[in-house]
């Protein structure tokens, strides 16, 4: 068996341990895992972002059926997991929504994004950034159409985010053949290069101090939906409309990563299923390396090298 994806995903989750370790042994309080997690995620992962999606070939990244991949399985299995929520399970909209939402919000940045470029190079791994200029943005307002009513505030703050729009600036660089003065290039890929190290030290940090209360049976079918289900629906997908080895390889990964914080963070801010969502965090987090590994290991033999 190969391993080489195991042997990239290892090192990511030992300094997420390693965070976690820190945290439980009261080297940092909340809110310096706070501050350190609002430099990362707001300037260290944006110019890493930046940078990759400047630079990246971008000659196999804009075909339609990358797009239709990607954001087909995840609306899809979305659409499916509230209907059968709202209207088989009998659940209230809000929490029908949550709930679909921690079972289809993918951790690209942190668990993913580090996998692809370990197996790819930071060139091919950077095509990936440019589907997920608007992962964010479909997935948030579709939980606010649901829940509540959506607004033209919540989708024009969704586009605000840091990430989304490193990504569009990098894109915009990249089509339009503009460079970087060296000058300006350099310390912006020195300080990137910190940006998933620390941004993983934080994701580690953070489970400490998630709400994790009951619900664990729910956890466990969330996250085998967001770790096995949504690959699969991908993969099959990506079969049906023709995709190659490598685009097939960065979608079924990015869909294959665990439930992203910010899926919590929604629930907070709705009030709604914190607890189930938190521990799907959790626990995603912690199986993501055996669905990574799985799926890795199922598709790498095909890319070529």
């Amino acid at each position: 068996m190969d391993f080489i994806a195991l042997y990239k995903i290892i090192p990511l989750a030992l300094i997420c341990l390693l965070g976690f370790v820190c945290v439980f042994l009261s080297m940092f309080t909340k809110d310096q895992i706070n501050a350190v997690s609002k430099l990362s995620f707001n300037v260290l992962i944006p110019l890493f972002l930046f940078q990759s999606t400047r630079q990246a070939d971008l000659d196999a990244a804009l075909s339609w059926q990358w797009f239709f991949t990607f954001y087909a399985s995840i609306v899809g299995l979305f659409i499916l997991t509230f209907s059968y929520l709202r209207w088989v399970k009998k659940q209230q909209r809000g929490p029908a929504a949550m709930r679909t939402l921690t079972a289809t919000y993918s951790n690209t940045v942190l668990v993913a994004i580090p996998v692809l470029v370990g197996l790819l190079g930071t060139q091919t791994a950077g095509q990936a950034f440019v589907l997920l200029a608007f992962h964010s943005a479909i997935l948030f307002t579709l939980v606010e159409l649901l829940a509540t009513k959506v607004s033209s505030k919540t989708i024009f703050s969704s586009f605000k985010n840091p990430i989304v729009m490193s990504i569009a600036a990098g894109l915009l660089f990249n089509l339009s053949g503009l460079t970087l003065p060296e000058l300006v290039s350099t310390p912006m890929t020195q300080l990137g290069q910190a940006a998933i190290p620390l941004a993983l030290f934080c994701l580690g940090a953070s489970m400490r101090f998630l709400p994790i209360k009951g619900n664990r049976v729910d956890a466990m079918i969330l996250s085998t939906i967001k770790l096995f289900v949504l690959p699969m629906i991908t993969f099959l997908v990506g079969t049906w409309v023709g995709l190659d080895a490598t685009a097939m390889l960065i979608v079924v990964l990015l869909t294959a990563s665990p439930t992203g914080v910010n899926a919590f963070i929604m629930a907070s801010k709705h009030q709604v299923e914190e607890g189930v969502s938190a521990t799907t965090v959790v626990l995603s987090t912690m199986l993501s390396v055996i669905s990574i590994s799985f799926w890795s290991h199922f598709l790498f033999s095909a890319v070529p090298t």
